[in-house]
């Protein structure tokens, strides 16, 4: 294995720990609070086990793909921040919907104006993103 394929799979693995983390307390939380998702053994831990699996594998597999670096001070490191804030905005969307009881159109439209006000600023103040060399 390459060192930079081992150390790829070193960083990804510590920052997955917060991927596990998430999983555990929040799967528990949708599990409890909806009716058509029993609380079973392979719920409660299966369910932040393929999580963390997924993303985990997902971001090892997009930088050794890419060759990128994925750190919040490159550019695509910040798209990568903004696609993944526009995805756990939706998550909890949905949860609000429906675990939280709350009508579907205003959430809906909440989660719509953020994204779109996000991306339109991500839009505006993009390119004055001050380049950074990257140290190992």
């Amino acid at each position: 294995m390459k060192s930079q394929h081992r150390r790829i799979i070193r960083e990804e693995l510590l920052r997955s720990i917060a991927w596990i983390a998430l999983g555990i307390v929040g799967w528990p939380l949708v599990i409890s609070e909806t009716a058509w998702l029993d609380a079973t053994v392979l719920t409660v831990f299966g369910l932040p086990v393929l999580t963390w699996a997924l993303l985990t594998a997902g971001t090892i597999g997009i930088r050794v793909l890419t060759s990128t670096e994925l750190q919040v001070q490159t550019p695509v490191g910040l798209s990568m921040s903004l696609y993944l804030g526009i995805m756990i905005g939706g998550v909890g969307a949905v949860y609000l919907v429906t675990a939280g009881g709350y009508s579907a159109l205003p959430v809906i439209t909440a989660y719509v104006a953020v994204t779109g006000v996000t991306i339109v600023w991500y839009w505006i103040t993009g390119e004055e993103v001050v380049e950074t060399t990257m140290t190992t």
